[in-house]
């Protein structure tokens, strides 16, 4: 993904109601903006006819070797073909031989059965020790 692609995938992500959160919707163009000229983050979309289908981000926190697997979207029509799959198997290759420790992912209440079973098809374990909890301190609704 580089800020070309940012238009594209914040217009699929914010019509998404499991990436909206307590400061509002998905990224904004911003954040997806900054992210993308990050050298450290991985961002990986899939594309068909030249059609952005899926994306997946993947923030690196340098300092304690920690990476958030923060996004999947497939376009419903797209779905069960593989191209999930191969975005995670991606974005899992590009992170391999980085120095990073491990990976967490935190998943919407109301999709986690489900999108934790199909996570463990790519080695991820449910934890069952951790609660996340957030607070938002400074809502940013800029797009």
């Amino acid at each position: 993904m580089n800020t070309d692609d940012v238009e594209e995938v914040y217009n699929l992500g914010i019509l998404q109601k499991e990436f909206a959160s307590e400061s509002g919707v998905f990224w904004t163009k911003k954040q997806l903006n900054q992210w993308c000229k990050s050298p450290n983050d991985i961002l990986t979309i899939a594309e068909q006819n030249k059609k952005i289908i899926g994306f997946s981000l993947f923030a690196i926190h340098v300092p304690t070797g920690k990476i958030t697997w923060e996004n999947l979207y497939v376009i419903p029509m797209a779905r069960k073909s593989g191209v999930a799959s191969a975005m995670i198997k991606d974005g899992l290759r590009q992170t391999r031989g980085l120095g990073y420790k491990y990976i967490v992912s935190y998943i919407n209440a109301d999709d986690q059965n489900k999108f934790a079973l199909f996570a463990e098809k790519f080695g991820f374990k449910k934890g069952n020790k951790v609660l996340w909890i957030d607070q938002v301190i400074a809502p940013d609704r800029e797009v």
